[in-house]
């Protein structure tokens, strides 16, 4: 029986409830009184748990608009079966500052930066042990440099807020500077690192944020500033605490909602059927039209493989796929490993217009809604950090060898240790690609923070002349950034747009 952070839903509902819509949220001053509120350590806990909540919203961290939406469509190895407007705009690369999908990953995350700046001003004011108190604000600063790490490389410069705010407030805010904001970025996670535990002991915490996770978004950070010393630190420091290691029974049984929570992960999304946090996850994933013995209700598979993440992977002499990795995507006529479900040799196009099928997600019949995780940090990822940055730093045979343990995990042969440093990276990416399907990582934002994006879309992107690549100014900035949501500057005119784009 899997575990999972309570939510105190009446607190979430209540207390929270008017944190939606709004980029620059205010308190609210109507449903629940400071003097009737903040007074035990439940009421800390549920305050906490809000901020939580907010990571299982699909603009937020529930690998929806961050992973499949942006990722992995963006690069086009994830083909988008609806084709919603503003979908295509987003995978045909043209960004408009209207798009809904980008405004409401900026809002999510201003909902998550709010809720987490109450807790950490109200909370040390709270007559309650200092312990306690010191592992809430931990996991809250540890929620808002998250928020804070997404805003910055997908937006640059945004504005910074860390205190509560009030109706009194001038919410009329400036942008900060991208090193502003990383700044903060990384004071966060420094300072949530010293407030966190290693591991949590009670099975009830599982899913709670930790040092480790701290530590590995902190070199995520690192990475995008270039900082190769101190990614090294903080990867051997995770590395040396022993607490996570590369799964070893087979890459599907990473994602399996029994075994969550695993060694292997850093960080999730946690989501469950009991308490009523599901997600859509499975939906999304499972193949629409196949019978619903397989799939539950409301299978809409609306994220499938495009054939040249397929042909990616490599193959025995026969021709067929010997990369583990494969075990999540499913092909025609082949066969769920799990659930026994075989896809037709020729998939009907209202399954998937590809022919394959994301099964990361699917392993038995759903219902409407999941309760498997949405894993955000993995060890395979700490082990690929750490390899840039050594290499980065002439180490590349120390680096080649860690890249070795993701493909010896994946029942690959290793590769060469004494590959050059531009071989190496070029290794790192190919892991990255194939290790991190609709996951948010390893696509979009690490070939943007490398400037490799547009190198990897020529070679890829089968539609790319269709592109108009050339056209688009925006795509030749280093790195790519997408505009602030015309929605955020109706509420918040100091806004300034970023470059080539219009509000």
């Amino acid at each position: 029986m899997k575990s999972k952070i309570s939510i105190y839903i009446v607190f979430v509902t209540i207390f929270l409830s008017s944190c939606g819509n709004d980029f620059l949220t205010l308190t609210p001053k109507d449903t629940v009184t400071e003097s009737g509120f903040f007074i035990t350590e439940e009421d800390a806990n549920s305050a906490l748990a809000g901020v939580y909540a907010t990571l299982q919203d699909e603009a937020a961290f529930a690998n929806v608009r961050n992973a499949a939406d942006i990722e992995w469509a963006i690069t086009g190895d994830l083909y988008e079966m609806d084709r919603s407007a503003n979908r295509i705009e987003l995978h045909s690369l043209r960004f408009p500052a209207n798009n809904t999908i980008l405004r409401d990953v900026y809002s999510r995350a201003y909902m998550g930066i709010s809720r987490a700046n109450v807790v950490l001003e109200r909370i040390p004011q709270m007559n309650i042990d200092q312990a306690v108190k010191d592992l809430i604000l931990g996991q809250a600063l540890f929620i808002r440099g998250l928020y804070y790490y997404n805003l910055v490389h997908f937006f640059g410069g945004v504005p910074l807020v860390t205190t509560e705010l009030t109706a009194s407030d001038d919410l009329q805010i400036p942008r900060a500077t991208a090193d502003e904001i990383w700044d903060q970025v990384e004071k966060d996670f420094l300072a949530a690192a010293d407030m966190l535990p290693e591991a949590w002991v009670n099975d009830a915490d599982l899913g709670r944020a930790t040092r480790t996770a701290a530590w590995g978004f902190l070199v995520k950070a690192y990475l995008w500033r270039e900082k190769w010393d101190d990614a090294i630190t903080y990867s051997e420091r995770i590395i040396n605490t022993g607490r996570h290691a590369l799964i070893q029974t087979g890459f599907r049984d990473i994602f399996r909602e029994e075994n969550e929570n695993n060694e292997e992960i850093l960080f999730s999304t946690q989501f469950s059927t009991q308490t009523g946090e599901q997600n859509n996850l499975v939906a999304r994933t499972a193949p629409r039209g196949a019978p619903s013995i397989y799939t539950g209700p409301s299978a809409w598979s609306n994220f499938v493989p495009n054939h040249q993440l397929v042909d990616a992977f490599e193959v025995n002499k026969d021709n067929s796929i010997r990369d583990d990795r494969y075990s999540v995507i499913m092909g025609p006529g082949e066969i769920h490993p799990e659930n026994g479900y075989q896809l037709p040799e020729v998939p009907p196009a209202g399954m998937t217009r590809t022919g394959y099928i994301v099964t990361k997600y699917w392993y038995m019949p759903p219902v409407q809604g999941s309760g498997i995780n949405a894993p955000i940090l993995r060890y395979s990822e700490v082990l690929l950090n750490y390899a840039e940055a050594l290499n980065e730093k002439g180490q590349s045979q120390k680096a080649m060898e860690l890249v070795n343990q993701i493909r010896l995990r994946a029942k690959l042969d290793a590769k060469p240790v004494t590959l050059s440093k531009s071989q190496v990276l070029d290794a790192i990416f190919d892991e990255r690609r194939l290790e991190f399907i609709w996951e948010p990582t390893g696509s979009f934002n690490d070939l943007n923070r490398r400037g490799r994006f547009l190198d990897f879309i020529k070679k890829n992107r089968p539609d790319y002349g269709e592109l108009e690549v050339d056209k688009k100014p925006w795509l030749h900035t280093t790195p790519i950034l997408f505009p602030i949501p015309t929605d955020a500057w109706t509420k918040n005119k100091a806004l300034e747009q970023n470059p080539h784009y219009t509000f």
